[in-house]
């Protein structure tokens, strides 16, 4: 796996991952980007302070954006994290696409002109 600050890891702006400016939203994400632990060797130990915090946490291991390297250290993925919001994004345009076809088509029928 190449080092996150390496060359290898470019973003379509030609700039290494851990390098460009990221805007991530969370309590957890904020965490861990502020001690940046976006790698395997910068993993750090942490351990949630309420049952909203564990939540989220799990949440975010389950999508794999959290990762464990050692029992109770773990960092932030940031690829997968990308990966994540471009699913999301895959999957809301054509449902956006969709609705306001369906609105336009609404508005047709009530068109008296």
């Amino acid at each position: 796996m190449p080092n996150k600050l390496s060359p290898v890891n470019l973003t379509p702006s030609g700039m290494p991952m851990a390098l460009r400016p990221h805007r991530i939203r969370g309590v957890i994400p904020g965490l861990f980007l502020a001690r940046h632990a976006i790698g395997p060797d910068d993993a750090i130990a942490f351990l949630p302070r309420d049952a909203w915090e564990q939540a989220a946490f799990d949440r975010l291991r389950a999508n794999g954006i959290v990762r464990e390297t050692a029992p109770g250290r773990f960092y932030f993925d940031l690829d997968a994290h990308y990966a994540a919001i471009e699913r999301r994004r895959r999957l809301a345009v054509p449902i956006a696409i969709i609705v306001s076809v369906l609105i336009a088509w609404i508005a047709t029928r009530f068109f008296r002109g």
